[in-house]
């Protein structure tokens, strides 16, 4: 089902190639967001892949696993995913989040040795472990966390939160992975964006550009299974965003002004208990602290629904708003790496 405009669109054609900008030195990292790579000794696989799915139970509090919210099942905050030494071998070291656990002292084969004499960026100690971060060991845009412990059962819920701060933290920080990663065509489009509105972000090569005016900048993606847009609203801070209810009146504002279904009912924050509203308040994200609200927009009418996360940065320099608003309707689909993707973008946002 793709979304149309209530006011004429204007067509984006584009003969750019789309070929991934690549440092001759390293390949750009691959996987998702919100995906760690834990490697550690073969003796200690079972262990530790024990504690770390008994301690990472964190869910997240808008991404329900389907349409029918009275399940009320919702997708972890963080998905990890398993291998052995010799993976090295493989592409796995190319993953964006990697944890090599030493457990014991026993160290990771040539995971532990290649990180032996590297640059640490930080270091972090605590009960019974100390962890290293280093940065783009194997590949480009990529975290590679080593801990050093002396068991998996002392207190490991500390660990775990340690190691949580630093997944999330460290995901901001180095932005969109592997086929995320922008190219020649998203370039084009973000020189249109800077120059024309001052500002620019990063945003993968799936998303075109749908639309512009001085109010809005839309970039979507449509598949037979789902679809994604990237929806910015531009408006002055006479009035500031500060709160929720000034927020969902905003986003109902410029939904109802600009997006239409092909039904022709509106697109509005849902108004149902079932997905409540998730305000935050001065959230740091790259360079720039922004309010943020997360929930769900229905589209009235239809039994099509989806999570939003709608970031408001106050360029005060130039007296206005830049709501950066990310929608998305995926059913019966993992939503966690199209979601966070959409921090990821956000994260990015610079003024010229």
């Amino acid at each position: 089902m793709k979304l149309n405009l209530a006011i004429l669109v204007m067509l984006l054609t584009c003969t750019v190639a789309c070929v991934h900008k690549e440092p001759a030195e390293f390949l750009p990292t691959e996987g998702s967001p919100a995906e760690v790579f834990v490697v550690t000794h073969e003796d200690n696989q079972e262990t530790v892949k024990t504690h770390i799915e008994k301690n990472f139970n964190r869910f997240s509090p808008i991404l329900l696993k389907a349409e029918q919210a009275e399940k009320q099942e919702f997708e972890p905050s963080l998905q990890f995913w398993f291998g052995r030494p010799e993976s090295i071998d493989g592409i796995e070291k190319q993953s964006p989040l990697i944890l090599v656990m030493e457990v014991d002292g026993k160290k990771v084969g040539k995971y532990s040795s290649k990180l032996d004499g590297k640059d640490i960026i930080k270091t972090i100690k605590g009960r019974g472990f100390q962890l290293y971060i280093y940065k783009n060991i194997w590949a480009e845009n990529q975290t590679v966390i080593r801990c050093e412990t002396e068991s998996m059962t002392e207190d490991f819920k500390t660990l775990a939160a340690a190691l949580e701060k630093e997944f999330l933290e460290n995901e901001l920080q180095q932005g969109l992975p592997g086929n995320l990663m922008p190219n020649e065509y998203c370039d084009s489009i973000g020189r249109m964006i800077r120059g024309k509105y001052g500002f620019s972000f990063a945003f993968p090569p799936q998303f075109r550009l749908e639309f512009s005016n001085p109010d809005v900048v839309w970039l979507w993606q449509e598949t037979p299974r789902f679809y994604r847009h990237v929806f910015i609203n531009i408006f002055s801070d006479s009035v500031l965003i500060d709160n929720p209810e000034k927020a969902k009146a905003n986003r109902n504002y410029f939904t109802t002004r600009y997006v239409k279904n092909t039904e022709g009912t509106r697109v509005v924050v849902s108004e149902s208990k079932m997905f409540p509203l998730v305000w935050e308040n001065d959230v740091k994200m790259g360079k720039n602290t922004v309010n943020i609200l997360r929930g769900w927009y229905t589209e009235e009418g239809t039994f099509r629904r989806g999570p939003f996360a709608r970031y408001f940065f106050h360029d005060k320099a130039n007296k206005r708003i830049i709501a950066f608003d990310g929608f998305m309707h995926a059913p019966d689909m993992p939503k966690l790496p199209f979601y966070r993707t959409f921090d990821l973008m956000a994260s990015t946002l610079t003024w010229n």
